[in-house]
Order: structure tokens, then C-alpha cells, then sequence
């Protein structure tokens, strides 16, 4: 083609790539020029020319789009657009008219996934301005978008999952609350892998989903987030305290909180999202201790002491009884407290994703029970033979 022969002499360093593109072309090989083009609009050397990504998309990509499978098509001018407005070529505002006029003018051809991955690429583009307006598209976008992602199934590219969280994801990051930005987070991550992120990339991240998963509301469930490899980022780095309080919080150990806290005091204070529900963290904290010892005490014997919680969650014995409530109150566990007995009777505790240790222990409780069991059954077996 004209345009590759022309742009090969113009860019001398990309010459060789544009000629198998062009080669690819002209022997109809549609699926490795699919490929070649998302390896090229990728790659740094072309990135670093955001006119010759404009003109690749103008001059050539349009010419062979309706050969193309359209989701691949989708991505790859999403990546062409993006890397333009990267380069400062084009403003981030023009990258969003360039793909929202995409789905407009071809929504018929492209189908329900490749569109909605183009309105997500314009909804990350307009974050990035992050004034009023755009958070109120955004959130729009994302709310329109929502019953498309319900009726998507297991065999959808997850390419299509992987931009609309990272869109929520920055969206609540803006706007919080902290919890919806943390389940927006842990979706991403479902889809993406953290190793495949700029690794300054994955450390915000990871820094990001700690602070969200402490200070978060209704968020008692940190198995979910550290059987994910994310938290791996913050090693060896200034944050990597964080890191280790997750574990802290999700072992629910209130000595090794205190003792973490004591020695990242002043980090801690920099954190406005810690520093602001410092007192709703201590009792995070407790009641994550509470729901500990209910799990680690065989169900046939979960009628727990005032004492027993008091010392696994220090603090003072008067101050039980609101503890066992307020984990009630948030469904973290059920049960009936006897202030005569000064018992807690708990019957039920909410199901988490458990880590390493406290699978071990499980294992122990259902050794243990087996082991219950064929005592039993051996007990009844001899009472038996003596009956008949």
C-alpha cells in the first residue's frame, strides 16, 4: 500500500514493522494482521509517534476494519487513540470524541462487546481530567454499561471485563466510597494479572486496595484480596507495612496490630484514609478478632465466654457486650449473648476466603471430627454385637 511505502521511508525506525503490515495485507492474512497491528500499536517505538499512529488508523486501519475481528479492531484503535493522546498529539477530550464517533458511526457492525469496550477506553480517557462534568459521564457510561457486563458470559474475551473494572475501579477511586473502589479493585484483578502491570503501576494499586480494604465499610474479608498476588509489590518498599497489616487484620491479631502500628506511626499518619477512621480501624481490628475465635472454636462448643473474647480482643470485660452486638448488628456473626452466664452462643459465622493458616486449622477441626466419628461408630458397633 501507498500509505505503508510512504511512512516506511518517513520513519526509517519502524520501516521493517510497517512492511509486514503491508505484506500482510496485500495476501488477505487477516488474522496475523491482526495480530502484527496489536504488537505494533504497542510497541514503544510506535507509541513514541502518536501522528503516525493517527495516520495508521486514518490511512490504514480503516481499510481493512471490516476484515478484522471487531473486538481485536476495538482494541487496537483504542490503543492507537490512547497512545496518540499520550504522545500529546491529540488532547485526551479529542481521544474521546475519535472513539466515542467510532461506536456511533459503526455500533451496528461492532456488536455489544467491542463497543462497550470503546466507551470504557473514553470513559478512562476522561477520568484523567477528573473535573465535574467527567465524573458525571463516567458514572453514566458505567451505569449504561452495566446490563451489557450482567448478560456477558464465560466465553467473552476478558479483555472487555479487564477495561470496564479498570473504569469503575478509577472511577471510585475518585469518588469512593472506599469499599465500592476495593470490589472494583478485586474484580480488576479477577480479570487482569498483576504481572502483566507497569510495576509503579501495580504498587499504586496495591497501595490503593490496602487502604481501601482498612478503612472500607463492610469490608471483613481480606482472604480475597491476599490470595491475589498484588500485595507482592509493596515488598521491599516504603509501603510494605501495609501489606503486612492486611495479614494482621485478616489473622484478626490485636497484639501484632499494636505492635505494627507502634512501628509505623508516623506512615500511618500520612494516610488521610487511616488517619480520619483511626477509632472505626481499632474496631475493625476487635470484631475481626471476635470472628476469629468464633472460627477456631469447634461449632459444638461456640458458647464463647465475656472473658475469652475480652482477651482476644483486649479490652475491657464491660465492653464485650457491645462488641458481640455491633458484630450482630453488621451480620458478621449470629447468636444469642447471656449477660447472666456472660456467654456469647454463636451459631453462625460469616463464611470468608481463608489464608494458608487458617485453612490448617480447619483441616485440624475436620481431623478432629473424623476422628470423633470413627470412635463413635466403632463404640456403637461393639454395643451392638453385645445386644444381638
Amino acid at each position: 500500500m501507498d500509505f505503508v511505502e510512504t511512512q516506511a521511508q518517513a520513519t526509517p525506525e519502524v520501516a521493517e514493522d510497517l512492511a509486514a503490515l503491508g505484506e500482510l495485507f496485500s495476501k488477505k492474512l487477516y488474522h496475523e494482521l491482526t495480530t502484527a497491528l496489536r504488537t505494533f500499536v504497542q510497541s514503544d517505538a510506535a507509541r513514541q509517534r502518536g501522528q503516525l499512529l493517527l495516520d495508521l488508523e486514518e490511512k490504514f486501519l480503516s481499510k481493512v476494519e471490516a476484515k478484522l475481528n471487531q473486538l481485536q479492531y476495538a482494541m487496537i484503535l483504542g490503543d492507537l487513540v490512547v497512545g496518540a493522546v499520550d504522545s500529546t498529539v491529540i488532547s485526551a477530550q479529542e481521544g474521546i470524541e475519535r472513539l466515542k464517533k467510532a461506536v456511533e458511526d459503526k455500533r451496528g457492525r461492532l456488536g455489544a462487546e467491542p463497543s462497550l469496550y470503546l466507551e470504557m477506553e473514553a470513559a478512562l480517557l476522561a477520568l484523567r481530567g477528573a473535573d465535574a462534568n467527567a465524573l458525571e459521564q463516567v458514572k453514566k457510561a458505567l451505569e449504561e454499561a452495566k446490563p451489557t457486563m450482567d448478560g456477558l458470559t464465560g466465553t467473552t474475551d476478558t479483555a472487555v471485563f479487564r477495561k470496564y473494572y479498570a473504569a469503575a475501579s478509577d472511577y471510585r477511586k475518585l469518588v469512593g466510597p472506599p469499599e465500592a473502589f476495593y470490589r472494583a479493585a478485586l474484580s480488576l484483578l479477577s480479570y487482569a494479572s498483576a504481572d502483566d502491570m507497569p510495576l509503579n503501576k501495580r504498587r499504586i494499586l496495591a497501595t490503593d486496595v490496602a487502604l481501601a480494604a482498612l478503612s472500607g465499610e463492610g469490608v471483613y474479608n481480606f482472604g480475597e484480596v491476599l490470595a491475589t498476588p498484588i500485595l507482592d509489590a509493596l515488598n521491599h518498599t516504603p509501603n510494605a507495612w501495609l501489606g503486612d497489616l492486611l495479614r494482621i487484620f485478616a489473622a484478626g491479631d490485636v497484639d501484632a496490630f499494636n505492635d505494627c502500628l507502634g512501628k509505623n506511626k508516623d506512615e500511618y499518619l500520612k494516610q488521610p484514609a487511616l488517619r480520619a477512621k483511626a477509632p472505626f480501624v481499632k474496631e475493625k481490628i476487635a470484631l475481626l478478632a471476635f470472628m476469629n475465635l468464633v472460627f477456631e472454636t469447634p461449632a459444638h462448643q461456640r458458647a464463647i465466654s465475656f472473658q475469652a473474647i475480652a482477651s482476644r480482643a483486649r479490652l475491657d470485660l464491660d465492653h464485650v457486650e457491645w462488641l458481640a452486638m455491633r458484630a450482630m448488628a453488621l451480620g458478621l456473626v449470629k447468636g444469642v449473648i447471656d449477660e447472666v452466664a456472660q456467654v456469647v452462643e454463636v451459631s453462625w459465622v460469616q463464611p470468608r476466603v481463608l489464608d494458608a493458616g487458617q485453612i490448617s486449622h480447619l483441616i485440624e477441626q475436620i481431623d478432629t471430627l473424623s476422628s470423633k466419628s470413627l470412635k463413635a461408630h466403632g463404640l456403637i458397633a461393639e454395643q451392638t454385637a453385645e445386644l444381638l
